[in-house]
């Protein structure tokens, strides 16, 4: 007790009474022009990021010698020290001059720890802020920011991101490490539930992981929100925008408004936005409209998100971050079918049947606390976290019961979790050798079900807690890094009695399934996953790596129990999967040349592929799966002004249909994508005007015999085009323009072409406009 009653009151002696010095300026290029979004990182663990003047404060709280880093893509990085002896504030300026050698510094911060890239033994993505701002002016949805990663499929152009895979497997989404997906029963909504204006930045760790738990096979995608740090008491960033059709613009106008407030007081900093969004009607490259089923056309948009940190004292800091997200469709069309292969299908004046769909509310929120040297050198971090999400399909007469009265019906997903994670990072040293350990505890409560808007229950409601130790050390020795971790999961999931629901074919009263009364019961996944890797860095033409890495799913657990046939839980077929990804690959800069590759082959003893039975319901196939490919990207200044860039990503996917050893059955579409090569041409003069040109070639995949059925549909290549382009009127105020599908090309994305469908056959959008106007004061 006296311990605690001392603890207590030296914390409170620390909050009340300390200094505190507040590091500025600004980063600039050789021209005077601020650089927005570079990264400034005090030496060796604090870190921020250029505001919209290319200001930047970092605040130190005890007196000493600093090494300050700063980096920009393109521009070459610069270090300065700065000793505090007591000043309120210090005020240190960058100019960087043009450099090539910029990749190795990117950071990255979704391994838990901040890292750049020349520590991490696996392929990682990053998007930075300027780069989600300039592809956002060609996408409908977060989901085509996305799209020009290499190892990322093509997006659907719908609410669903199924068939938007990583590397072929499904990927874990997360908010400021929050996970969005639902794998209890995986809806295929979780990539569409944040609009890019609440982002900071993208970062893609590639391949098999486990750092966050359930569901990352194919990887993570990360949406790290925007930052509260800034050199400004207050700032102001106003943006109006307005988007349609080129085709035919007809009712197809919509608009968006977002604003952006953010600042520093003392010790507290803070950033807060609101956004709203009205889409008009899609129209394909004929001027036709797009079936409403499942679109985001005619659709109304909300974001609202806030941040705030506060320094304690000079050691302890708190944040509280919150995002909500809500996507509504309101058409005045309703679906006109067309065949499969031959015609499309299409938008008809009507009213729809049923409630509005769309992801009705994504909430989240987070509390994270900082404690550094908490002992030793040791530092804790705590993340209170938690999530709500709610999404409701469209309307089908799969859902017919004539015995109590329903034409159809319309099924809804609503996922609630609660999480917590304790996070503790100590350095070591031994002579030459010196690197960091991090371990800690994840704790989760995910609470899932699947039910029909008039109340029938599809799914029972499962209730899941996973409770997961784990530790990552990262080894520093000359030019090796070495990274090798564990993590032991432990899931329990309680699943109460329930009955499937009974099912008919339309107009028929006697029943062709369901009506099951199944016996609940609790199922128990306790499974060790491992990742090891290894990354050498002497040579800056050519710097390899090699890693293994594992991940820990449960198979859609929701699609099994709904289509259950045996009468007890206990005698469902629900084993979880691991998946083992093994890697080589390289980074390498050469002059003006970038340059990096990776090979990829990813297996599991269990599958997680869905397959159609002749009476349309699906199944989870558990056979042997092998996933293998490669990726290849490319970038160089062909002048000063201008950048050449492009990538290609190959990915194909084998089922061991008899687990014999032989894979000898080729795995659906909406698992593997076809090859995808994306090239982009950028031009900026004097950070006053810049223009991006990029191109979108997927190829053709046809593995299946006709007749087709779900995911095995031929795939037929096209090309895009789209264009996007910025103009600084003045220092603060912004004119962006973009144009997707510049060419207005014809075409069938991905998933209307592999679904096998004549309701799903839908063609892509043609050429959109969308013209908007920033005020950053």
């Amino acid at each position: 007790m006296n311990l605690k009653i001392l603890i207590t009151a030296l914390s409170l002696s620390s909050f009340f009474a300390y200094s505190q010095t507040n590091l500025k300026g600004t980063v600039k290029d050789e021209k005077g022009n601020p650089l927005i979004g570079a990264t400034v990182v005090l030496n060796p663990t604090k870190g921020t990021i250029t505001d919209g003047d290319g200001t930047y404060t970092i605040t130190v709280l005890e007196d000493g010698k600093y090494t300050i880093k700063t980096n920009f893509t393109g521009l070459k990085p610069q270090n300065k020290t700065v000793s505090v002896v007591g000043e309120k504030e210090i005020t240190v300026d960058f100019v960087l001059l043009g450099s090539n050698q910029e990749l190795n510094e990117v950071v990255i911060t979704s391994n838990r720890m901040r890292e750049t890239l020349d520590e991490v033994p696996s392929s990682v993505a990053v998007l930075s802020l300027k780069q989600i701002e300039n592809l956002s002016q060609t996408s409908n949805s977060v989901a085509d920011v996305l799209m020009e990663i290499p190892g990322m499929a093509l997006s659907s152009n719908q609410t669903s991101s199924t068939g938007q895979t990583l590397r072929g497997r499904n990927m874990l989404i997360l908010i400021d490490g929050i996970p969005q997906s639902t794998p209890l029963r995986s809806g295929g909504r979780d990539v569409n539930t944040i609009d890019p204006s609440s982002l900071e930045r993208v970062e893609v760790i590639k391949g098999a992981t486990a750092i966050y738990g359930n569901g990352a096979d194919g990887g993570i995608v990360n949406y790290i929100t925007k930052k509260t740090s800034t050199a400004k008491r207050f700032q102001s960033i106003t943006s109006v925008g307005s988007e349609g059709s080129l085709v035919g613009i007809e009712n197809s106008v919509g608009s968006k408004i977002t604003q952006t407030i953010s600042g520093k007081l003392d010790k507290l900093g803070y950033v807060a936005s609101g956004s709203f969004r009205q889409i008009g009607v899609y129209k394909d490259a004929n001027g036709e409209v797009i079936s409403p089923n499942y679109g985001l056309g005619e659709t109304s948009q909300y974001t609202l998100f806030g941040k705030v940190n506060y320094d304690i004292n000079k050691k302890q800091q708190i944040e509280l971050m919150y995002n909500y997200f809500s996507s509504n469709q309101d058409s005045k069309y309703t679906p006109q079918v067309g065949v499969y292969g031959e015609s499309p299908t299409i938008g008809v004046l009507g009213e729809q049947v049923g409630v509005d769909q769309g992801n009705k509310y994504n909430h989240n929120a987070q509390l994270t606390y900082k404690y550094d040297e908490i002992f030793g050198k040791t530092d804790f971090s705590l993340n209170l976290y938690m999530q709500d999400f709610k999404t409701i399909y469209g309307y089908s007469d799969t859902f017919y019961d004539p015995n109590l009265g329903y034409d159809g019906g319309q099924s809804l997903i609503v996922s609630s979790k609660r999480g917590a994670r304790f996070n503790l990072s100590s350095p070591y040293s031994f002579g030459k050798i010196e690197g960091n350990i991090l371990y800690g505890i994840d704790i989760l409560n995910d609470k899932t079900s699947q039910d029909l808007v008039d109340g029938r229950k599809w799914t029972p409601d499962m209730k899941m807690t996973n409770f997961a130790p784990y530790a990552q050390v990262k080894t520093l020795y000359k030019d090796f890094v070495l990274k090798a971790g564990i993590r032991f999961e432990n899931i329990n999931i309680d699943i109460p009695n329930y009955t499937t629901i009974t099912t008919y074919k339309l107009g028929e009263t006697t029943p062709n399934g369901g009506g099951i009364a199944i016996n609940g019961g609790t199922l128990d996944y306790n499974a060790t996953t491992f990742n090891a890797g290894l990354r050498y860095n002497k040579w800056n033409f050519f710097k390899p790596f090699v890693s293994f890495s594992q991940s820990f799913s449960i198979a859609d657990l929701g699609r099994t129990l709904r289509s259950a046939t045996e009468n007890t839980v206990s005698n469902i077929n629900s084993k979880s999967v691991i998946a083992n990804n093994y890697e080589v690959g390289f980074n390498s800069h050469i002059g003006k040349i970038n340059l990096s590759g990776a090979y990829f082959i990813s297996t599991s003893d269990l599958g997680s592929t869905y397959s159609e039975t002749a009476s349309g319901a699906f199944t989870i196939l558990r056979q042997p799966e092998k996933v293998y490919g490669y990726e290849l990207s490319l970038d160089t200044k062909l002048t000063r002004n201008v950048i050449f860039g492009t990538s290609v990503s190959y990915t194909e996917g084998k089922l061991d249909s008899k687990d014999s050893g032989n894979y000898d059955t080729y795995m659906g579409g909406d698992r593997i994508p076809p090859v995808k090569i994306v090239s982009f041409l950028s031009y900026n003069w004097d950070h006053k005007f810049d223009a991006r040109l990029s191109v979108i070639y997927s190829g053709d995949r046809d593995r299946f015999e006709a007749p087709y059925s779900y995911g095995r549909g031929p795939v037929n290549d096209f090309t895009t085009v789209n264009f996007s382009t910025n103009y600084h009127v003045t220092p603060s105020t912004k004119l962006s323009l973009g144009i997707r599908n510049l060419l207005n090309k014809d075409y069938y994305p991905l998933i209307s072409q592999w679904n096998a469908r004549s309701s799903n056959y839908v063609k892509a959008n043609g050429a959109q406009f969308n013209v908007s106007l920033t005020v950053n004061l």
